[in-house]
């Protein structure tokens, strides 16, 4: 026969066991905030940022464009007439082509990149789409770049920035928030687990005398939530890379106005003065990245074919009604200076550092390019 015990009993009970939580907690909060006092954060912004070119030889890359000089033949700058042969049409009449991409009655058919290298990630894909990556000899999706590589504004090889993307990221870090990175960990100077913050800060970047972006200046953190992303990641051999996730920062025109990438992935490494550089990859919208681009089309851009070959290239998140994929892989390459960050109330939460992340600290990599690459 079970005895129940008495309510004032129980009572009693329960108010120990809530003390002994409380205890607990309170001795738990003590030990977390004494290990988060000892760790180290140390903050960057970005200061460059574009999709991950890589020409060393155009002709290993595109060998039809590189025996044809006047190899772009359809720039079409006019919306109201079709400048192809062939026509867009809806409800079987006449249309503007770029207003109407899909009307078009087959694909252009641009070439695309052949060359075996790029830099990125292999985020999973199928074998027949892989690159090979020139640093670290992995294979790699990156079906964007294979479907604009062959586009004249993209012919470049960094630290030299695409030209389609020059002018805009100029613009924008003049007049828009920057991007700013947190990195924590125990002790940053060696291998081990770190925590990667991302957010917008509340004003622009600042320029140095040369034109760049200065290392060292305070910049605010934005605290509204939607460009909040908090990333686990380790430090090894001087790399740090992070655990594959989701990344979502508001972006402003004439650049992105997204930088939106699903199965995301990260490596940096420290070059002189304590600036990182490196790569994000992963899937990205290939709807908004063709609207983005055709929206300031560049000299030397086949805005059509390139619509038609993101569409027919895209790798992942298939409609589940057409079957076209939605997404598409993507490599960024980006660079980053150390800067103070701060919250809007004054505390400051990552210092400026030259040390290089995990001790190590690489030449940069023009210096380290052969000269027979030719850039």
């Amino acid at each position: 026969m079970r005895i129940e015990p008495s309510p004032r009993r129980a009572a009693a009970r329960h108010r120990s066991t809530r003390s002994i939580v409380a205890t607990v907690a309170v001795a738990l909060a003590w030990v977390l905030a004494a290990s988060a006092a000892s760790a180290e954060t140390r903050g960057y912004v970005v200061s460059w940022f574009a999709i991950a070119t890589n020409n060393p030889d155009f002709a290993q890359n595109c060998p039809r464009a590189a025996k044809d000089p006047n190899r772009v033949k359809f720039v079409v700058v006019d919306t109201e007439v079709p400048q192809r042969d062939i026509p867009a049409l809806v409800d079987g009449k006449p249309a503007p082509a770029l207003d109407y991409p899909d009307a078009l009655q087959k694909d252009p058919g641009i070439e695309t990149v052949v060359g075996k290298y790029a830099y990125g990630f292999d985020l999973g894909g199928p074998a027949a789409n892989k690159f090979i990556d020139p640093d670290t000899h992995s294979a790699v999706d990156d079906q964007l770049w294979r479907a604009i590589g062959c586009t004249s504004g993209f012919q470049a090889t960094p630290p030299v920035l695409p030209y389609n993307e020059t002018a805009p990221w100029g613009t924008m870090i003049d007049t828009s928030p920057a991007y700013a990175i947190q990195v924590s960990g125990a002790d940053l100077s060696k291998d081990g687990p770190v925590t990667v913050t991302l957010d917008r800060t509340l004003r622009h970047l600042e320029r140095d005398a040369a034109g760049g972006v200065r290392s060292g200046v305070s910049y605010v953190l934005d605290p509204s939530p939607r460009s909040h992303n908090v990333l686990s990641g380790e430090i090894k051999d001087g790399v740090l890379t992070i655990n594959p996730g989701y990344i979502y920062l508001v972006g402003d025109m004439p650049f992105y106005t997204q930088i939106d990438l699903k199965n995301a992935h990260m490596r940096l490494r420290s070059q002189p003065d304590g600036e990182v550089v490196g790569y994000w990859g992963g899937y990205t919208d290939w709807h908004a990245w063709v609207y983005t681009f055709t929206a300031r089309p560049a000299g030397g851009a086949d805005n059509l074919g390139i619509y038609w070959a993101l569409k027919r290239l895209a790798d992942a998140d298939p409609d589940p009604v057409t079957g076209q994929n939605q997404l598409i892989s993507v490599t960024w390459r980006m660079e980053a200076v150390p800067a103070f960050l701060a919250t809007n109330d004054g505390k400051v939460v990552a210092m400026a550092s030259s040390d290089g992340l995990g001790g190590k600290v690489e030449q940069p990599m023009e210096a380290q390019r052969p000269a027979s690459s030719g850039q």
